[in-house]
């Protein structure tokens, strides 16, 4: 009984990841992997394709051993938790998440535009109207996140991403923390 539940489990991981030959690329579920669009400490992040539909999605693809070695499984857990409830034209959101025996795959929206870190260094500074426009997006989307009970932490340009549109994404909630997660403390003085 336990040899068949070991192949069976070992089948479906097989379906989540496979490596097609020719043309095609590596394959994670109904996504064909394409090009690098990022790389961190503990995984990267590819372009990729719905196999049916041809949508584009980024997928960030985070290795288990590097995360239980870095001791941040309940932060990768925080963030999923996070996206799973965040629904917001300003933040990059989240499909879905795989699994294979050794990595984590989560399916995020893909934004074209790049990083606003990338967008400023290659291109100098923004106008005054680009600028507003881009600001009150971020408060938008900041104003949204903490209504949801949800602060950032870790809001900096390269966690800025835009859009075809010249809209921007709020992305990277690694560092973030929902209510149950911060100790406030009060002080009062006499």
């Amino acid at each position: 009984m336990v040899l068949i539940h070991h192949q069976q489990q070992q089948q479906q991981e097989e379906e989540i990841v496979r490596r097609e030959r020719g043309k095609k690329g590596m394959r994670v579920g109904k996504y064909e992997l394409g090009r690098t669009l990022g790389e961190g400490n503990f995984g990267k992040v590819k372009f990729a394709k719905h196999t049916d539909s041809a949508q584009s999605f980024a997928i960030k693809i985070l290795e288990k051993n590097r995360i239980q070695d870095l001791r941040i499984t309940d932060q990768i857990k925080r963030e999923i938790r996070t996206l799973k409830v965040l629904k917001h034209p300003n933040v990059v959101r989240l499909y879905e998440v795989l699994a294979s025996k050794t990595k984590i795959y989560m399916v995020l929206e893909y934004v074209n535009g790049g990083e606003l870190f990338d967008r400023i260094a290659s291109k100098g500074k923004l106008s005054e109207t680009q600028g507003r426009k881009l600001f009150q997006q971020l408060i938008d989307g900041v104003s949204y996140c903490h209504d949801k009970g949800v602060f950032h932490r870790d809001l900096k340009l390269e966690n800025v991403l835009i859009d075809g549109g010249r809209n921007i994404k709020i992305s990277d909630f690694g560092l973030s923390a929902l209510p149950q997660h911060l100790r406030v403390w009060y002080l009062t003085c006499d």
